[in-house]
């Protein structure tokens, strides 16, 4: 009986320490890291608080016991292997959030992933490697002070953490936990619909650089081959890296000014007299605007849609039913708690993009498909129809090659490569063009095929271009280096439709053949001479702080050149987007 006592006694102390480390690991991993994740971002998000923390603490509280019940049936040296690995784990992931991650791209911005540095990931790993074996090595010779170790410093752990935790819930803002009933939205009802008449479009493919184009184009030589009828023009330059500022840039003609804030250079450039000039003009000749992008933050900042509700006919103001994927919801926050949690070897596991935490919220009807494999699906499904009473100038922003997760065909493919996704964007765009056909709608038609920006990696910085002008046929496309610039599409747009346009500037038509032309390329960068600035949001640091310019005349070899020299101008930023 006494020795009964004694065993029930020891398995409670074993339980207690196994719980303790084993639900400090399941809360930072499934509780505090997605709410410090989802409330630091909480404008990016489209889902609720509620909709997924009860299931994340069921999980975290119910993995917890489970494992701590079965690890007092272990031998006691499994016992000390296996809850000392657990709190060391712990101990050590606690280190990596507070001192040792890097300024981490959580909202999966890069779509080549997490790159590991061999230097810094070593001594990482090292630090990990080091404070695990600590606590096994305790566990085996200062039993007493393991035991201490491991309840009051988890105990302690989970205490400042649960502290914190309340702060987050109640500081976290109302859209954190209330989606609006109604309210302005850009409905994709309309995505497919096209005019009999006159057709300006703009397909932006999101991250669709040159390189990445040429580099798919040896795997794949027919590649383009459908785009025939189209120039392509092999020296384009984007103006700036990022869908922000670059989607606002090409739909304003207004340059990022980045002295101001956000939100007041988003208005800025939304209302004033060229831009209210320039859609007024296409709304004169008859023209519904449509524009097709699933952020509108990129657009407005934190403004209400009302700054754009009048220049574009698909923002409407209506109820949306969402759907809410509740086992991609789980599966992507607990990815970007372990991102941030675990080791710089381990990082390229976890890392999220973007297009993964955009899906979980959908609406049920008229949503906007901007994802490659979405579209393309609802366009062999519907397929494209014409409109006989207006004009149209429709601007399709897709997913591009931002994400690899399209494949060679078009159709969706989670473990796709980037020359893989790149040929799938062209599949796509060709079954468009050839459903442009069809209704009658393609040879009336400007169309341009376009990205919002390149990549930051220098010998990407330019983007794929090709234009079609109506009535336009080759055997083979033509291939012009005339130094066009996303700063020529408003003029451009403004031709082909047939309003007047020389306000604007020149079009992509007007630049020749290795014409000289000055050009300045963006791109935003930390510079530790400057101050650091937070995001647009208010609640978080900028990953930048500055904008270089690179000045250059010539081609992308010009502008190499110029990058490495280092920047012509450095603008301070008075706060960042990203």
């Amino acid at each position: 009986m006494e020795k009964e006592k004694k065993r029930n006694h020891h398995r409670g102390k074993a339980f207690l320490k196994a719980f303790l480390s084993f639900f400090l690991l399941s809360f930072m991993l499934l509780i505090f890291g997605p709410s410090e994740i989802f409330f630091a971002n909480v404008t990016e998000f489209a889902f609720l608080y509620q909709e997924f923390i009860w299931l994340m603490l069921m999980i975290a509280v119910l993995s917890a016991l489970v494992l701590s019940a079965v690890v007092i049936f272990l031998p006691e040296i499994l016992q000390k292997i296996v809850i000392s690995l657990s709190f060391g784990i712990a101990a050590a992931g606690y280190c990596q959030v507070m001192f040792l991650n890097r300024k981490l791209d959580l909202l999966g911005l890069n779509p080549e992933g997490y790159g590991i540095e061999a230097g810094p990931a070593l001594l990482n790993l090292v630090i990990w490697v080091a404070v695990i074996g600590a606590v096994l090595f305790l566990a085996f010779t200062k039993k007493k002070l393991w035991d201490k170790l491991v309840q009051y410093l988890s105990a302690f752990l989970l205490a400042i953490q649960v502290v914190a935790l309340v702060s987050l819930v109640l500081a976290g803002d109302e859209k954190a936990y209330v989606r609006p009933a109604a309210g302005l939205h850009l409905s994709g009802e309309e995505q497919l619909v096209v005019s009999k008449k006159e057709n300006v479009i703009i397909l932006i493919l999101d991250f669709m650089s040159s390189e990445y184009m040429e580099d798919a184009l040896e795997m794949y030589p027919d590649m383009v081959d459908g785009l025939h009828d189209f120039t392509y023009y092999s020296n384009a330059e984007c103006v700036y890296f990022g869908t922000f500022p670059s989607i606002v840039h090409m739909l304003t003609g207004v340059e990022f000014d980045p002295s101001i804030t956000v939100n007041e250079w988003c208005a800025a450039a939304w209302d004033n007299e060229m831009t209210n000039q320039f859609y007024e003009y296409l709304k004169n000749r008859q023209y519904k605007i449509n524009l097709y992008t699933p952020d509108t933050h990129m657009l407005c900042g934190l403004n209400e849609l009302e700054l754009i509700q009048d220049k574009l006919d698909n923002c409407i103001d209506a109820a949306q039913d969402v759907k809410v994927n509740e086992p991609l919801l789980l599966k992507t926050l607990i990815k970007m708690s372990g991102y941030r949690m675990f080791p710089e070897f381990l990082k390229p596991l976890f890392y999220t993009n973007m297009g993964e935490y955009a899906d979980i919220v959908s609406a049920r009807a008229n949503a906007v498909r901007h994802d490659n494999a979405a579209f393309y699906a609802r366009l062999l499904e519907e397929g494209i129809t014409g409109d006989d009473a207006h004009n149209y100038f429709i601007v399709q922003h897709l997913m591009g090659p931002h994400q690899w997760t399209t494949g060679e065909d078009g159709s969706y493919k989670p473990d796709s490569t980037r020359e893989e996704t790149v040929k799938g964007c062209f599949v796509i765009v060709e079954e468009y063009l050839r459903q442009l056909q069809e209704v009658g709608a393609y040879d009336n038609a400007t169309i341009i095929i376009t990205a919002d920006h390149g990549g930051p990696n220098n010998t990407d910085s330019q983007v794929c271009f090709f234009v079609k002008r109506p009535q336009e046929t080759h055997e083979v496309s033509p291939v012009t280096n005339a130094p066009v610039s996303h700063c020529d599409l408003l003029p451009t747009v403004l031709q082909a439709a047939g309003c007047p346009y020389e306000d604007y500037g020149r079009t992509i038509f007007d630049f020749s053949e290795n014409e000289d032309r000055e050009r300045t390329f963006w791109i935003s960068r930390m510079n530790y001479d400057y101050p650091y600035v937070t995001c647009y949001t208010g609640d978080k640091e900028a990953a930048g702080n500055v904008y270089n310019g690179y000045c250059y005349t010539g081609d992308l070899s010009d502008l190499l050149q110029k990058i490495e020299q280092g920047p012509d101008k450095i603008v301070p930023m008075l706060e960042g987007f990203y």
